[in-house]
């Protein structure tokens, strides 16, 4: 039975990304600053991989690319409303460097998303108003692909009579499951 709910949210993760509006689709990517202090943000979800390496955009002036260089521990936390299932994947999360793949994922950003990566100045910087932000021409420079490498997952399926709770670690590439306390 725990294969089965690992293999199950395995196949909506990755299922999610074909399907419009799917809650998996986004997901709140915590990491941790300097100060040790978490600090989370909801992201879009770009791939699932076969073995649910998840891929997300960012612009590589964040903050977040910045706490991730001093800590690359972050988690990602999907919640589904309707299925009232919550997943939690813990991993490592680490900029995509191969010229190729980068080339590649740059191309499935759409005309209308660009400008989520070529502003002047660096996301989060202090702007007088909100309608003048300069932007650069359509460029790779500050695009970066980051790729979370799960450690481990953990389900939470809500349910009656009881709720269900598993733990999956990854042991010499095989997925362990194990019950836990809801």
């Amino acid at each position: 039975m725990l294969d089965d709910y690992f293999q199950d949210l395995k196949h909506e993760l990755r299922g999610a990304m074909s399907k419009r509006n799917h809650p998996f689709k986004y997901a709140y990517l915590s990491t941790v600053d300097e100060n040790l202090q978490p600090r989370a943000r909801t992201i879009v979800i770009r791939e699932v991989s076969e073995a649910i390496n998840f891929t997300i955009f960012t612009d590589s002036r964040t903050t977040k690319v910045h706490q991730l260089q001093q800590n690359p521990r972050a988690s990602l936390l999907f919640y589904h409303g309707k299925g009232l299932r919550q997943i939690r994947v813990d991993g490592i999360l680490e900029p995509i460097t191969d010229a190729q793949e980068v080339k590649r994922l740059f191309q499935k950003v759409s005309s209308k998303s660009i400008k989520d990566y070529t502003t002047q100045l660096p996301p989060g910087s202090p702007i007088k108003n909100p309608d003048h932000v300069e932007y650069v021409e359509r460029s790779e420079n500050y695009f970066l692909p980051l790729q979370l490498t799960p450690t481990s997952i953990e389900l939470l399926q809500l349910k009656r009579p009881n709720h269900l709770r598993a733990l999956y670690t990854i042991d010499n590439n095989e997925w362990q499951g194990q019950w836990l306390v809801p």
